[in-house]
């Protein structure tokens, strides 16, 4: 298991000697979800990518990280279950919020907002750079100022914050804990573009929003849609 040229993602090659033949048999995971079912743009700031496969309990996992703080020298240690087939290729793992759970995430109780496995606004690139100085202004996860809890920071106007998974009940209220000062609405879908939506709340500054969510019973996805002014940082967000 090896970090690529392209360095967001973890490949693998297979050989039957630890040292020679090793052949090419594609990519385990992408910290920004490139190549999965095609894909091209990716969901997350993009950044170098290390980590290995780990047997646990008869089941096998890819363990990864991905970017923090605008710097490719902070990181967020991730991992996803992977399957190995009978032909012994293992197919591309979707980054998600869930990690080790073994399923979709309880949508019940409070969860950190740094556990979203998607963070992207009209500033995010296909490419890593680092020179770039829009790296250091676009959507992140960084550190509270005591360092002891992550938030998201610098989300704007277009930016996208996303979870997957968590299993509805069909009668859940979101509560956002917020701050900064950033003023205009929060929509709340199951879908990466926005189409189903599940309720909607404005914003003006504050500590709190609350939206009573139109979920159906079931496992969905939840993004977070952000149009308006000003900057808002996430650092929490509660099921009731």
């Amino acid at each position: 298991v090896y970090s690529s040229y392209k360095s967001h993602e973890l490949c693998y090659a297979v050989s039957d000697h630890p040292d020679r033949d090793f052949a090419y048999k594609g990519v385990l995971v992408s910290n920004g979800d490139i190549g999965l079912n095609g894909r091209t743009e990716p969901v997350n700031v993009l950044g170098n990518n290390h980590g290995g496969l780990v047997e646990a309990d008869g089941k096998l996992y890819i363990f990864y990280h991905r970017q923090t703080h605008g710097t490719e020298y902070s990181r967020q240690g991730c991992a996803e279950q992977v399957f190995l087939q009978e032909d012994g290729t293992i197919p591309q793992a979707e980054i998600t919020s869930c990690g080790l759970n073994g399923g979709p995430l309880a949508a019940k109780g409070s969860y950190p907002a740094a556990i979203a496995c998607r963070l992207t606004d009209p500033t995010t690139k296909a490419v890593i750079d680092y020179g770039d100085p829009d790296m250091q202004r676009q959507i992140q996860i960084r550190a509270s100022e005591d360092g002891k809890t992550q938030r998201i920071v610098n989300i704007g106007d277009g930016s996208c914050v996303g979870y997957k998974y968590f299993s509805f009940n069909g009668k859940e209220t979101l509560t956002l804990s917020v701050c900064g000062d950033f003023k205009g609405t929060v929509m709340v879908s199951a879908d990466e573009n926005g189409g189903t939506v599940m309720g909607s709340a404005d914003i003006s500054g504050g500590d709190s929003v609350c939206i009573p969510l139109s979920a159906g019973a079931g496992t969905h996805a939840l993004y977070l849609f952000f149009k308006g002014t000003g900057s808002l940082s996430l650092d929490s967000l509660c099921f009731s």
